[in-house]
């Protein structure tokens, strides 16, 4: 099977990618104690949609919104700053997946009149798909060092209430780098550290 690019390919594997990093999952940064969501039916719901890339068709959870009310805000903040590569969001049948789907980079108290008033950095139009293939690519200069993304579900498909079953992120943690460079430096001898006593010279007085 072709690959279809650096990140997650038609393979179902993510490869690693030419700019950083091993992979591009950034599931590991999330600060999964720290998302939440707003009129979401169920509190604490939407911590259940972030998981493993390979369980992302799974039904057993799910956050909704509150009925009749297909608006939904989720907040996730990272462990360290990423760079949003892709979004991807496996959405409920019979019109309750989303469809207008805007993000907020680094807002730390976005409710929904701010977030109507409020330009987002990005918009997409999400199409009424459920097998999660879809992955939308973000303006990517505009999702660097992000601490926290706020996605904002405008609307979704016709239904009386949104359903989302998986929310995957793509890209890679800024930390990456700065971990590797220590790593090798951690590698490198300390001469002074290193040397045995046969060579060390002594001095004598005559």
């Amino acid at each position: 099977m072709a690959h279809t690019g650096p990140f997650r390919c038609d393979c179902g594997r993510v490869h690693a990618d030419a700019f950083d990093g091993p992979s591009n999952d950034l599931l590991g940064q999330i600060d999964l104690d720290g998302v939440c969501a707003l009129n979401e039916a169920e509190r604490g719901a939407c911590r259940r949609v972030f998981k493993p890339y390979e369980q992302r068709l799974s039904r057993d959870a799910f956050v909704d919104s509150e009925a009749d009310d297909p608006q939904l805000i989720v907040h996730i903040p990272f462990i360290s700053p990423v760079r949003i590569r892709g979004i991807t969001i496996l959405g409920g049948p019979e019109g309750s997946a989303p469809c207008r789907l805007l993000a907020y980079v680094n807002q730390e108290a976005l409710d929904f009149s701010d977030a109507e008033a409020m330009p987002p950095v990005q918009e997409w139009t999400l199409a009424d798909a459920t097998a999660g293939e879809v992955e939308y690519p973000t303006q990517f200069s505009r999702f660097q060092n992000v601490s926290r993304l706020s996605l904002f579900v405008a609307d979704n498909h016709g239904a009386d209430h949104t359903r989302i079953y998986y929310i995957g992120l793509s890209g890679v943690s800024s930390n990456y780098k700065r971990e590797a460079v220590q790593a090798v430096y951690e590698l490198q001898a300390n001469p002074e550290m290193s040397a045995s006593p046969s060579d060390v010279v002594g001095s004598h007085i005559i």
